[in-house]
């Protein structure tokens, strides 16, 4: 982590972005400075992690989940946002089945024809030793080429836009959703969770809502950061747009949470990541309720949609009885994403065309970090140029490249701030000492502490 001289209670700090990260900075900050500005670009705050009502059901952008082992973040969100503990409901929809979510290999031998479980058992009896370099090899390794050639490939191609071959493991170890035997009985992971929590009112963006409703003075809504002022590899101030003229904010840190890709340009850097692209489908049907599920998986390589989330599965609290907000994810190419998702929901038959009673329709430019085979190689040239800047710093999902979930992005903001806290408590302590203050009673007894911290 880059470090400065300035004392952090007394900076100027510049935040770039009020997504959850950003705004998680913010709200952190203001416990011990609020010296501070936060910079959106659009109109909105929470990123991809906001949600909007729509024909009166509260709809996320795009399905989330909280889930964590980590009791000190848990505990922190729960008192910021009442929320309640759901019980995990999701499917995996493929070849005209339904199956468990993980897929788990074990059912698929019962459920899919002769042939197909022939090419599942032999290729894993006789699966072959690759090294494990791409996402390809690990999935190879792990399960076959039976398994690889009837889920692996046709879904990561589909989610990601590039082939298996292409994938960096690391992407497998993070996010396979294949389970084996031993795993059924030790679901407690990122993947294999049981339950996860969601708020009692207003989804997953009223943990954003109630972050920037705590720092909405120290907020700019519609105002775009253009560029930095330097000196001697230090920023000194912030170039931004509002209201169509140019202004700068001085400062002496700035923290910076957007896409590293833009980040870069401002910096005259190129940061080869790839992020991909979402288009999110949300369809009103004239239904109390559609699915009994909260995501479902979409497994043929026809069906343009990633994943399925029925928003009143999550919470019905204040919702209608006569319909309910189904909402589809695609990141595979289409140039009528309404239309090719309502063929697949037709397909599995969740509802007929006569009950469908409105669509609508949002792009999200960087919906998933893309690990290619080369993403490590170019993180660590982010965090080679980012390191010579003294006084800037990276935190969140698309800052820092990874596909990580909403309390992921809390802790991250947490994590940084609690380190620029405890520098502030250190020069606070290091100046009354300076002072000859009488305070080593009341402060601290620990000699070997305190000649650390001085």
């Amino acid at each position: 982590m880059n470090n400065t001289n300035s004392n952090p209670t007394d900076e100027k700090v510049a935040i770039i972005g009020a997504g959850i990260s950003g705004l998680s900075c913010g709200m952190l900050l203001s416990e011990f400075n609020t010296n501070f500005k936060v910079f959106e670009s659009s109109e909105h705050i929470g990123g991809l992690a906001r949600s909007f009502k729509w024909h009166g059901i509260n709809c996320d952008l795009a399905p989330h989940r909280l889930f964590t082992k980590n009791e000190e973040i848990l505990n922190e969100l729960l008192e910021l946002v009442p929320m309640e503990m759901k019980k995990r409901q999701s499917k995996m929809f493929i070849r005209g089945k339904i199956i468990r979510d993980p897929v788990n290999p074990f059912e698929l031998l019962y459920k899919f024809n002769p042939l197909i479980t022939f090419k599942l058992v032999f290729g894993f009896i006789f699966k072959r030793k690759y090294p494990e370099t791409t996402f390809e090899n690990l999935a190879l390794n792990a399960f076959g080429r039976g398994l690889y050639e009837f889920f692996f490939k046709p879904y990561t191609e589909k989610l990601l836009g590039e082939k298996p071959e292409n994938i960096s493991m690391e992407w497998g170890r993070q996010k396979i959703r294949v389970s084996g035997l031993g795993d059924v009985f030790k679901r407690n992971t990122k993947i294999f969770f049981k339950g996860f929590y969601y708020p009692k009112k207003g989804g997953y963006g009223a943990i954003a809502n109630t972050l920037y409703n705590k720092i909405n003075d120290h907020v700019l809504l519609k105002t775009s950061v253009i560029g930095f002022e330097m000196d001697n590899k230090k920023i000194t101030g912030v170039k931004y747009i509002e209201n169509g003229q140019e202004k700068l904010y001085k400062c002496d840190r700035v923290i910076s949470t957007i896409p590293s890709t833009i980040l870069g340009k401002m910096l005259g850097k190129d940061f080869s990541f790839k992020y991909q692209p979402v288009k999110i489908v949300y369809l009103m049907v004239k239904k109390k309720n559609v699915t009994p599920y909260h995501w479902i998986y979409f497994g043929d390589k026809d069906v343009v949609i990633n994943r399925l989330a029925e928003f009143k599965n999550f919470s019905d609290h204040d919702t209608p009885d006569d319909k309910s907000v189904l909402c589809a994810e695609v990141t595979c190419p289409t140039t009528d994403p309404v239309n090719d998702v309502l063929k697949a929901v037709y397909k599995y038959k969740l509802f007929k065309p006569e009950e469908l009673g409105d669509t609508l329709l949002i792009d999200e430019k960087f919906g998933y970090p893309v690990y290619l085979k080369d993403f490590e190689q170019v993180k660590s040239k982010l965090n080679n140029e980012i390191g010579k800047i003294k006084n800037l710093h990276l935190v969140g999902r698309n800052a820092e490249f990874r596909h990580i979930d909403v309390d992921e992005g809390y802790a991250s903001a947490r994590s940084f701030i609690q380190k620029l806290k405890s520098k502030a408590g250190h020069k606070t302590i290091t100046a009354k000492l300076n002072n000859n203050e009488d305070v080593l009673d009341n402060i601290i007894t620990d000699n070997e502490t305190i000649k650390n911290i001085v």
